[in-house]
């Protein structure tokens, strides 16, 4: 059986060679680094996804020198000649630079004079396609394989956590309608929801569970009709007399902090994303340095990612938790992610103008009705 040696150069990108390296099933694979490549551990991130993804592949990282164009030359050269002579070579022409890519295809052009073969492969992920470049030029597409993990993998991270716990789904599932509905009537529950956060984070943090608001929300409104249902629930109790809640334990407070938020995210995952693969409140750690991150969910669909941060807090804290989320989206999700913020609260336009540069959505107050509408456009223009 003829042995094909796929070539490709490390990038800070690299799902640009681990998708049609996995679509492929290559199984010896050589990873060229360039210096400034190694500082950034493309090779070694890329390497590890591999070994999930092709448990039995071969892979080999070769330094490659690419300091002046004359080094590229020779680095080509003594590449072309002495590792690749006689062999079948698919170049994966998607990193590096132009004029690296030129100098190596020149010198790989040789293999077809003698016993080898060479194709020219490059990977489009903006249009997810992959295009091949030899004696019958073709297009394909390209196909769905990044699993979640390889996605962490690929930006230098691991997950120690990679499913929402049982517990937390079933106590979510439990109390999915109060979830629901402070979701998809927030609009009609601004100004209660302030107070309700406020008084909540009070018993949230060690004061009493039993507190007195200045006055409670009319039956038939929206926000008494919260009450209701929280009550029937067992969440909290109503003293109506004193305008006084109970809540029925500190973890129950904290859900009204701002857990409610997380959850109404995961509610709406679950029944709009399946099968997509996603988790919420993941753990990961920066293979490197070891620096943790928590990530309240990401999700990866047609090799593409998407990065959510959920916040109940006031306007003035988005600015920092947008930034935050900007950064996670450039870091864990590279170049194809978005990231998506859910605030309980309003997002002033000035925030809203920061996201948009950072790569960011916002869905806050009264848009939260429009989640499962957002998950679904996402997930189409995913496979665009």
């Amino acid at each position: 059986m003829t042995t094909t040696i796929h070539l490709c150069i490390a990038t800070g990108q690299n799902a640009a060679n681990f998708i049609p390296l996995k679509q492929l099933g290559a199984q010896t694979i050589w990873i060229l680094e360039t210096p400034d490549m190694q500082k950034q551990h493309s090779a070694k991130n890329l390497t590890q996804a591999l070994k999930q993804a092709l448990p039995e592949a071969q892979v080999r990282t070769l330094a490659f020198d690419d300091s002046t164009p004359a080094a590229m030359q020779a680095a080509a050269l003594q590449l072309a000649c002495d590792e690749l002579d006689g062999q079948h070579v698919i170049f994966h022409a998607t990193g590096g630079t132009k004029l690296m890519v030129l100098a190596i295809h020149q010198q790989l052009l040789n293999l077809q004079s003698g016993a080898g073969s060479y194709r020219l492969l490059y990977a489009d992920t903006a249009h997810q396609t992959l295009s091949w470049l030899d004696e019958a030029p073709r297009q394909e597409p390209m196909a769905d394989v990044v699993t979640l993990n390889e996605q962490l993998l690929l930006r230098g991270y691991r997950s120690s956590n990679d499913t929402r716990p049982a517990a937390i789904q079933q106590r979510a599932s439990e109390r999915a309608k109060v979830t629901k509905f402070m979701g998809e009537k927030s609009a009609q529950l601004q100004g209660f929801l302030g107070a309700l956060n406020f008084h909540a984070r009070q018993a949230a943090d060690g004061k009493s569970l039993t507190q007195e608001f200045n006055y409670l929300p009319r039956a038939q409104s929206p926000a008494g009709k919260l009450l209701e249902l929280a009550e029937e629930q067992a969440l909290l109790s109503i003293n109506e007399a004193y305008s006084q809640i109970t809540f029925a334990n500190a973890e129950v407070a904290e859900y009204f902090c701002g857990g409610w938020v997380e959850e109404y995210v995961f509610l709406k995952f679950t029944g709009t994303l399946a099968p997509t693969q996603y988790t919420l409140g993941a753990q990961i750690t920066q293979i490197q340095s070891k620096n943790p991150n928590e990530i309240d969910g990401i999700a990866v669909a047609n090799n593409r990612a998407l990065i959510i941060e959920c916040k109940a807090k006031k306007q003035d804290q988005a600015q920092d938790a947008i930034y935050k989320l900007g950064q996670l989206v450039k870091q864990v999700g590279g170049l194809m992610a978005r990231g998506l913020y859910v605030s309980a609260r309003q997002v002033s336009e000035p925030d809203r103008n920061r996201a948009r540069e950072y790569g960011v959505d916002v869905l806050a107050a009264d848009e939260l009705a429009k989640l499962s509408d957002y998950l679904r456009q996402w997930k189409s223009n995913a496979s665009q």
